[in-house]
């Protein structure tokens, strides 16, 4: 941390529009968070994920923060064709090249691989006992995709602080640039080494969001928050890998069977409404963490998601936290599992499964134990499940005998340590 702290100081102020950094008390340490994560999808993709996150008061009151963050991800992505009972060939998203998938195996991309880099930075102002005012910035950079985004926040706190209002703003720009260029909406593949069906080189999408909160304290043991948080995006909202199949519903000897490949096509803007509600308590030392959050949007997606943490207390600094979270989501509008041959083209459709209806289950436990330097560390494996349907009703010939919604398995494990320096 000493090589690189005052060069993220120096980025961050730029970052936020500062021309220098606010004097920092050297007498005043940085709170400093290491994190690990390793993530293992079944027959699927693998990343990992490593971050640090500095705070430091400064003797104003005043609060700087910092964070970076490099995660790597590689394996097989679905590409969101529907598996069949034949070999599959794909073109590479370049156009120079092809990759094949077994008959009755779900269509990945097994050349799949993509590295990002983050940096982000925030200036708490404490303008006065109960008034606070944040800035925050951050930057996100991989090989097909450049994110900046900018935040601005205040803090009203009220009855001695037992009362907290809060109001946010955020903006957010993105640049895509796809691998061989943005596909043409419902456009043809073309076999590699073809004239492929795309055009400009990149496009851009934009987000725009408004929160406000309150956080109450219940008793000395508890608080309740709540948030509402109101997010517009728009501009190119497709995904540039993704695919649908185009299936045979006329041809007897060929139900079922997949004729060509579209790119997906998405609504060029969405807004989504989310409510946010946590509920902690403190039980002799044990703490209890729940929090219901519900979302809604005009792609006709609605998703609530369940999520629950108890820290038990052990002896010796040291803890256990088991993690429980269900999740359910409709599907969008849009989605299709695939599109049939007679039918003429719909304005949108996509066979991403991020869009889809699906439940999730996440269980985990975390063990936590004190440091002997007066930090901590943490050690925390959870596993996620999700599932669709996998049989719709809505399946021709023999995509009746295809799994169209595989099963999803994966297995997450954390590493945090906590320090002060």
């Amino acid at each position: 941390m000493k090589n690189i702290s005052p060069a993220l100081s120096c980025a961050t102020c730029t970052l936020l529009g500062l021309a220098t950094p606010p004097a920092i008390s050297a007498a005043e340490p940085w709170d400093i968070d290491l994190g690990l994560m390793n993530y293992i999808e079944q027959d699927r993709n693998t990343g990992i994920e490593f971050l640090v996150n500095a705070r430091r008061e400064l003797a104003n009151g005043d609060e700087v923060t910092l964070g970076v963050e490099i995660d790597t991800l590689t394996g097989a992505t679905p590409n969101g064709a529907t598996s069949t009972n034949v070999v599959q060939t794909f073109t590479q998203s370049s156009g120079n090249g092809s990759y094949w998938v077994d008959a009755n195996q779900l269509p990945a991309d097994s050349t799949h691989m993509d590295t990002r880099l983050a940096i982000e930075g925030g200036y708490r102002d404490q303008f006065s006992s109960d008034f606070a005012i944040g800035y925050d910035g951050h930057m996100s950079m991989e090989f097909d995709y450049l994110s900046f985004g900018f935040g601005n926040s205040y803090q009203w706190d009220l009855d001695r602080r037992n009362t907290s209002l809060y109001l946010g703003i955020y903006g957010e720009y993105n640049r895509v640039h796809p691998v061989g260029n943005i596909p043409l909406p419902f456009a043809p593949m073309t076999p590699a080494g073809s004239l492929q069906n795309r055009r400009d080189a990149a496009d851009t999408r934009s987000a725009a969001e408004i929160s406000i909160g309150l956080t109450q304290v219940i008793d000395r043991h508890s608080l309740l928050q709540l948030r509402f948080t109101q997010s517009h995006f728009s501009g190119y909202l497709n995904d540039p890998y993704k695919l649908l199949s185009v299936i045979d519903d006329q041809n007897p000897a060929n139900l079922g069977a997949t004729l060509e490949y579209r790119f997906e096509n998405r609504p060029s803007t969405r807004n989504l409404d989310t409510l946010y509600v946590a509920y902690k308590r403190e039980f002799t030392g044990d703490v209890l963490d729940a929090s219901l959050r519900l979302s809604n949007d005009d792609w006709g997606i609605e998703a609530t998601a369940l999520d629950l943490r108890y820290r038990y207390r052990l002896a010796g600094k040291s803890y256990l936290q088991p993690h429980l979270r269900l999740y359910q989501q409709h599907q969008a509008d849009f989605f299709r599992y695939n599109l049939v041959a007679s039918e003429t083209l719909p304005d949108y459709a996509s066979a991403d499964t991020r869009v889809a209806a699906f439940d999730a289950v996440t269980v985990g436990l975390k063990y936590g134990f004190a440091a002997d330097n007066g930090g901590s560390h943490g050690i925390a494996m959870e596993y996620y499940t999700q599932r669709g349907d996998s049989n719709p009703a809505e399946a021709v010939g023999l995509q009746r005998e295809q799994d169209l919604f595989p099963t999803l398995d994966t297995l997450l494990i954390k590493y945090l340590y906590s320090t002060r320096w």
